[in-house]
């Protein structure tokens, strides 16, 4: 055998494999990002995550269908080029379309008066089924083009292999190890990168394929820096939330530099002086000063505002703060406070409802929890409901929460988040701590009569672990007339 043929042979054999591990990577990566990009606008909740799965899942059933039709009655070279074509294309509309206008694709849905599930099946459907559909038709081309020794069987189970393989390392590497490294947009480009880089090892001429993948590149790095909006002073994109900030304010106000969290104001401070400039954070720490608590526990970090203020109150002792985004501490001291947080601050980087019943454990008891997970356009559903609640209460005597709701408290989430909040822990005291704010406020509720506060006493249906609508009454909420 010559030796040019014992190179030959494989580099054949291995390119299929790669290129079906990089379309079953690039296929579970797009289905986690298009279900991040989504959270700032509807939060994180089990239907956004189970709509987003039939849409994916519908596209790819009909992409192996289309895709082993085609591909049976076509040579080889037509399969070549016509996977190298929907790859490309496919990395186009990911990079140009899709991931770019995700999120005001779905708020355009919900202004027009969707309701959650189908805002988010319209917008993932008129965004995803395409690239997906097309790219998915990658399973069955490769399977009829190394079937050569006339057993289909064998051919598909081996590209499927591959595949699934690649779709394992997609919904881990994602997540886990792109997001915190370099962030969701750049995690976007290497999905596009990868396709194109599989469209270029396909391709059956290399006289244009490199021109091609130049301009879906230049089309994608375009089409970002278009939907990223107006400019900040930081910003990243974690694994859990968009993080921006950004100086607000100037000749007729106090500048602030203000720190966002999926798209909305959690934290302020005076740029000139760093104090805290949120009421509501400022609320919540008149009520700590009422019960003149020793260890306080605050739920959802933000801008650690709270944390760092009450740091120097003379009778307390420690605060643990926790956040299920570990970035948020870096963030905090080296960008927002600009500053490092005091001795007295813990940071504990875990899920709210795991370090709840962990302290619990531990024996470790507050005498003032402040619960500040809540953000303005969508919302953490599992932390709004009776068990969660009942969670704080077991380690704290005093709970304050800030709730953003309607000012009026006459919307289901507010009736029903409240409903909760007073199951759980006896009573809902609520002030509204920024009079003057738009329709939907900030609401401090407190589980004892706080100064200047006043006693709920609405009726609603209580949130629960097995039987929630958090999500769903939170977007009407906010996007409902």
């Amino acid at each position: 055998m010559p030796h040019n043929e014992k190179v030959a042979i494989p580099r054949a054999f291995l390119l299929p494999w790669t290129i079906a591990l990089i379309e079953g990577f690039s296929t579970l990566a797009v289905e986690v990002i298009a279900i991040r990009l989504a959270i700032p606008v509807v939060g994180s909740s089990i239907t956004l995550t189970g709509v987003m799965l039939g849409v994916v899942l519908l596209a790819l059933s009909a992409g192996y269908w289309r895709g082993g039709a085609l591909s049976a009655r076509w040579d080889r070279k037509r399969t070549r080029l016509a996977l190298t074509r929907n790859l490309l294309i496919a990395a186009v509309v990911y990079g140009a379309i899709a991931f770019p206008w995700e999120a005001a694709a779905i708020e355009k849905a919900l202004d027009l008066g969707a309701g959650l599930p189908l805002a988010i099946g319209a917008s993932a459907s008129l965004l995803f089924l395409l690239p997906v559909y097309l790219a998915s038709q990658t399973v069955p081309m490769l399977a009829e083009l190394t079937n050569v020794e006339g057993k289909a069987g064998r051919a598909s189970g081996q590209v499927l292999f591959f595949s699934t393989v690649g779709s394992v390392l997609g919904g881990i590497v994602t997540p886990v190890f792109l997001f915190p490294s370099i962030g969701v947009v750049h995690s976007t480009w290497v999905v596009c990168g990868l396709l194109v880089c599989a469209a270029c090892a396909m391709s059956v001429s290399w006289r244009w394929t490199p021109a091609l993948a130049v301009i879906v590149l230049a089309a994608a790095l375009g089409a970002s820096a278009i939907a990223s909006g107006a400019p900040a002073e930081y910003a990243f994109d974690s694994a859990y939330q968009s993080i921006r900030i950004v100086k607000e304010g100037g000749i007729s106000s106090r500048p602030q530099r203000v720190l966002f969290m999926s798209g909305s104001r959690s934290s302020g401070v005076y740029a000139d002086t760093g104090e805290t400039s949120f009421e509501y954070v400022l609320a919540a720490e008149k009520a700590l000063a009422e019960v003149r608590a020793a260890k306080v526990l605050a739920i959802g970090s933000a801008g650690f505002t709270f944390p760092r203020d009450v740091a120097a109150f003379p009778f307390v002792r420690r605060i643990d703060a926790v956040d299920v985004d570990p970035v948020v501490k870096r963030v905090a001291e080296r960008e927002f406070l600009r500053q490092p947080l005091p001795s007295k601050v813990r940071f504990l980087p875990l899920s709210a409802r795991y370090a709840l019943r962990r302290l619990h454990r531990d024996g470790e008891r507050y005498g003032f929890a402040f619960i500040d997970a809540y953000f303005g356009k969508g919302i953490p559903d599992e932390l709004v409901t009776v068990e969660f609640f009942r969670d704080v209460r077991a380690v704290s005597d005093h709970v304050a929460a800030n709730v953003v709701m309607d000012r009026d408290v006459d919307s289901a989430f507010a009736h029903n988040a409240l409903a909760s909040f007073r199951e759980a822990l006896g009573a809902a005291w609520i002030i509204d701590v920024k009079a003057g704010d738009s329709e939907i406020t900030n609401i401090r509720v407190t589980d004892w009569p706080a100064n200047g506060s006043e006693r709920w006493n609405g009726s609603g249906t209580p949130y629960r672990d097995d039987r929630n609508t958090a999500d769903r009454d939170h977007v009407q909420m906010v996007w409902g007339n």
